[in-house]
C-alpha cells in the first residue's frame, strides 16, 4: 500500500500540517464518488494521486508509519486527503489501522472513510476513535450521518449540495449541523486551526459543500 506523506500541507483547506494520499486501491468500490465526481481525480490532485496509486511517488505503508511515530507530540494531522482505509473486498484491515492508531498515540490524526459501515468497519472504527485516531463515516446526506451516529455511536461527515448557504441548521431529528468552517471562512478558517472533525465524542455532524471541478455532478449526486 503506497502513501505520500507532506509534511506541511500548502493546502489552504487544510492549512500547514502533515497530510496524506493513499492509493487509490483502498478507496471502496461502493462509494457514491468511485466513478465520477471525487475530488482526488482532478487536476493536479488527481495528477499527485495518480502517481502514488502507480507506485511512482510516495513511501510504503510502514514508512508512513514511521514517520507519523516522529511527529511531535500533539500534533494535529489528516490522513488521506484523498484515499481511503485499506481493505479486503471492502472489510477494514484491522492490523494496518491498528498500525495507525498505534503510530499516532500522543498526536490528533484524523480521517474519513467511505467504506460500507458492515460489523467488521463499524468495530475497527470504534477501536481507533477510542484510541485517539479519529475515524469519521462519510454519508451523502446530513439524515443518513444522523443515522449513522445515532446506530453505531461514530462521528460521520455529509456531502451536501453546494448551493447550501446556511452556517449551521438541523436534521429533522433536531441534530445539530456545521458547515465546514474553512468553506464558510475562506482564507480565515482551516483544518488546522479548526479541528471540528478530529472530535471523536463530537454530538454534531460536519457537512461539507460540493466543491471543485465535479461540483455539478456531485450536487446531482448528494442532491
Amino acid at each position: 500500500m503506497q502513501v505520500a506523506l507532506t509534511i506541511a500541507s500548502g493546502n489552504s483547506n487544510t492549512g500547514p500540517i502533515p497530510t496524506t494520499v493513499t492509493e487509490r486501491s483502498s478507496c471502496p468500490t461502493t462509494c457514491a464518488f468511485f466513478e465520477k465526481g471525487c475530488y482526488g481525480k482532478y487536476h493536479l490532485q488527481g495528477v499527485h494521486w495518480r502517481a502514488v496509486s502507480d507506485h511512482k511517488r510516495g513511501i510504503s505503508w510502514d514508512q508512513f508509519l514511521s514517520e507519523v511515530r516522529k511527529f511531535a507530540p500533539a500534533t494535529l494531522w489528516r490522513h488521506n486527503v484523498t484515499g481511503d482505509l485499506p481493505h479486503t473486498f471492502g472489510d477494514v484491515d484491522s492490523r494496518m489501522v491498528d498500525g495507525i492508531v498505534r503510530a499516532n498515540r500522543g498526536k490528533k490524526g484524523f480521517t474519513y472513510t467511505h467504506h460500507v459501515l458492515n460489523n467488521n468497519n463499524v468495530q475497527v472504527i470504534k477501536e481507533a476513535n477510542s484510541k485517539g485516531f479519529t475515524i469519521n463515516a462519510s454519508t451523502e446526506s446530513v439524515e443518513v450521518a444522523d443515522q449513522v451516529m445515532t446506530e453505531h455511536g461514530i462521528p460521520a461527515v455529509a456531502v451536501i449540495p453546494s448551493t447550501e448557504s446556511r452556517r449551521f441548521f438541523n436534521t429533522e431529528s433536531g441534530r445539530k449541523v456545521i458547515v465546514c468552517p474553512a468553506k464558510i471562512h475562506k482564507g480565515k478558517v482551516n483544518c488546522a486551526t479548526c479541528g471540528l472533525c478530529q472530535q471523536s465524542d463530537r454530538d454534531f455532524i460536519v457537512a461539507f459543500p460540493a466543491h471543485g471541478t465535479a461540483k455539478k455532478t456531485v450536487d446531482e449526486i448528494v442532491g
